[in-house]
């Protein structure tokens, strides 16, 4: 409310403008800062409470403790495989040549007796004349080799014996000799084979033969004469190894493998995993001018819906441009299927922790002239990664472990001072859906509450023997096996336990893993199995305070600095309206913008709200009611405003002679604050 006169302001107004002294006026404005409502939501959060029917309130509090998924006790490595190899195994099919020099062209003379019966006289014909052979589309344009034969068959098909023959077979370029050898006594219409190697040797495509020597005896009587029979050679390659070639290569395999790869998990063994998701990577570097088929399997394994359907994949290398590589990378998904680790035969061991696999790196025939060597090589890089189970099926080993784990509890959290409850429960439930057995032994569960530095252990009966956790059961549907363990203040020191109000649990847990073994590897663990300790406290929200503290923070904005400046002092004054039968003392904390405080006011035994009355039958508040506490304020004071950012209000709850009240979801403390300031106006 303005409390300067209107008539005084108008007769300055005039005065003004003929006297020079300075004339000043106090005023006083009353303005509202913030309100503020404080209720048990500030004390527990809506998560935490249960309203009953009555609007009484439960406090109700889940914690859960343990292994939430196999991919937390299994991890499964990744197996890569490298192959690396040259073309060492790279082959050239066996091909055969055939070609004949006639009596013509042996003896032209003969050319009288064609087709006439006489008799055939002695010969011996030298010669370094040869033919010339093209075998480039039968063997190959030219090649180099590692290994290999090459078979010369001579054929005599003269009806007289050919009692020296002697040959050279030259690559028709260079004239280099490949193979030279003699033959003796071949009698009229046989033959006779020997073989060559053709290792650390060139040989062209296009050849040279040369029957250097043909030596004939008389013929035994008057013989017939064809003149377009002779000296039949046949020329055969087999089992060639090529250092390098130039041909048109067969269909072959470069790489045959087949591998049973050996996982490690710690002293479990397993037989069986279906995978939730995992990759086959591939990665390949080749210099091979030829396209390469890569195709990759695991027998022993199949996709969900589909038994008939293992793992298989193929890839397609392509060819490399001479002196170039090429490279092929990919991560193949095989999320769904199912893995036997048993390796290659569930019949013969190892039959855990081993996985079959078979790869093969080929060159498909394509009818295209290629230049390879042994040079040449592919790499390849094969193998699973990434793989996250679904289920996994065998014996986990026995494990044993210890976990002293603290856990937030978060359940006092607000409260400050002490608590005196009425009642409360505790349910423990241990709940298993691992098909595998647990043995726990609780050692000791121990609360602490950090803000004072207290601890006590929980004491019951009930947690003294160790609890088997069996096994669930997969028919499907997956049935987990559970344990429940009920603590109150009849059987345990759960009372004094929560009454601490400890904002950190320390469980001490001895756990055996699979304690009396497995039968047949059955055990089995699913991506959504859990092994936990499930925590609820459920207590009647009936208590009784001692220096309990309710805290709320509330941003404000006081006056711009303009206004500051003429203040003289004044007031705050707080009104507060409470539904809560307990009494409390007020503190307000004035914060800048960094959150340090500035100074505190309402604070001591003067600044106290009076507790509402009750009404006996019900238990609850009839009325509230109100305080109204006043707090002076300084110029300096005042000049500190223009900094406050917030205030934190505090409320510390008292009950008398720790008596207990229950709470109503609908109790509540309003908060008014408003200014008084006393304004000093200058004319």
């Amino acid at each position: 409310m303005k409390r300067s006169s209107t008539v005084a302001f108008v007769t300055l107004i005039f005065l003004g403008s003929c006297r020079k002294e300075k004339f000043t006026s106090e005023s006083n404005w009353l303005t509202p800062v913030f309100e503020m409502e404080l209720n048990l939501g500030d004390i527990l959060p809506d998560s935490l409470s249960r309203t009953n029917s009555d609007n009484s309130l439960d406090i109700v509090y889940e914690a859960s403790y343990g292994v939430g998924s196999v991919s937390d006790i299994v991890q499964i490595p990744d197996t890569v495989e490298v192959s690396e190899v040259n073309l060492s195994s790279l082959s050239i099919d066996d091909r055969s040549f055939i070609d004949t020099l006639t009596l013509l062209e042996l003896y032209p003379a003969s050319a009288l007796f064609h087709n006439q019966t006489t008799t055939f006289p002695a010969q011996d014909i030298q010669t370094n004349e040869g033919t010339v052979i093209d075998v480039t589309e039968e063997f190959f344009t030219t090649a180099t080799f590692v290994s290999g034969y090459i078979d010369i068959s001579i054929y005599n098909d003269l009806p007289v014996v050919a009692e020296v023959l002697e040959f050279e077979l030259r690559n028709n370029d260079d004239k280099s000799v490949v193979v030279a050898g003699v033959f003796n006594n071949l009698q009229p219409n046989s033959g006779y084979t020997d073989s060559f190697s053709l290792a650390d040797k060139k040989v062209n495509g296009v050849l040279e033969l040369i029957v250097k020597r043909v030596k004939t005896s008389e013929s035994n009587g008057q013989v017939l004469v064809n003149v377009y029979k002779g000296i039949r050679t046949e020329i055969s390659v087999r089992d060639l190894k090529p250092r390098s070639a130039t041909a048109v290569f067969p269909a072959q395999n470069l790489i045959d493998k087949n591998d049973e790869i050996e996982y490690y998990f710690g002293g479990a063994e397993f037989t069986q995993v279906k995978l939730k998701s995992g990759f086959i990577k591939l990665k390949v570097e080749s210099s091979v001018e030829e396209a390469i088929i890569l195709n990759y399997g695991i027998p022993n394994s199949f996709k969900e819906g589909e038994p008939g359907t293992p793992i298989r994949k193929e890839w397609k290398v392509p060819p490399a441009k001479k002196g170039e590589k090429v490279f092929v990378e990919e991560l193949f998904p095989i999320g769904g299927y199912t893995i036997y680790f048993w390796g290659k035969s569930n019949l013969e061991a190892p039959v855990f922790n081993h996985v079959y696999t078979e790869l093969i790196a080929r060159i498909e025939y394509s009818g295209i002239l290629r230049t390879l060597s042994l040079e040449d090589k592919i790499r390849v890089e094969l193998g699973l990664i990434d793989l996250v189970p679904e289920l996994i099926i065998g014996d986990p080993g026995k494990h044993e472990l210890t976990t002293s784990d603290t856990l937030g509890l978060k359940l006092f959290d607000n409260i400050s001072g002490d608590l005196n409850l009425e009642d409360a429960t505790m349910n423990i439930n241990f709940y298993n859906s691992f098909g595998i057995e647990t043995l726990l032994n609780i050692k000791e569960i121990k609360g602490q509450n950090t803000r004072n530095g207290k601890s006590l252990k929980l004491v019951s009966p009930g947690l003294l023997n160790p609890i088997l956790l069996e096994k669930a059961v997969n028919n499907p549907p997956l049935v987990a096996y559970e344990y429940d363990i009920k603590l109150d203040k009849s059987n345990s020191n759960l009372k004094q336990f929560l009454e601490l109000m400890p904002n950190k649990l320390m469980p001490e847990i001895e756990a055996t893993v699979r304690p009396n073994g497995t039968i047949n590897q059955d055990d089995f663990a699913f991506d959504i199995s859990e092994l936990l300790v499930n925590i609820r406290f459920e207590m009647p929200l009936k208590f009784g305070l001692d220096n309990l503290t309710v805290s709320s923070n509330q941003r404000v904005d006081f006056f711009s600095e303009d206004k500051v400046a003429n203040i003289k002092g004044g007031q705050l004054i707080l009104k507060l309206i409470n539904d809560f039968p307990i009494n409390g003392q007020i503190k307000m904390v004035f914060k800048d913008e960094t959150g340090a405080e500035v100074f505190t006011l309402f604070n001591g035994e003067n600044y106290e709200m009076t507790a509402a009355e009750i009404d006996p039958q019900t238990g609850k508040t009839i009325t509230p009611t109100e305080s109204e506490l006043i707090a002076t304020i300084t110029k300096g004071q005042a000049n500190q405003l223009l900094n406050i950012s917030s205030v934190d209000l505090s409320v510390v709850l008292n009950t008398e002679d720790a008596k207990r009240h229950r709470m109503f979801s609908d109790y509540t403390i309003k908060a008014n604050l408003i200014t008084d300031f006393i304004y000093e106006n200058s004319l």
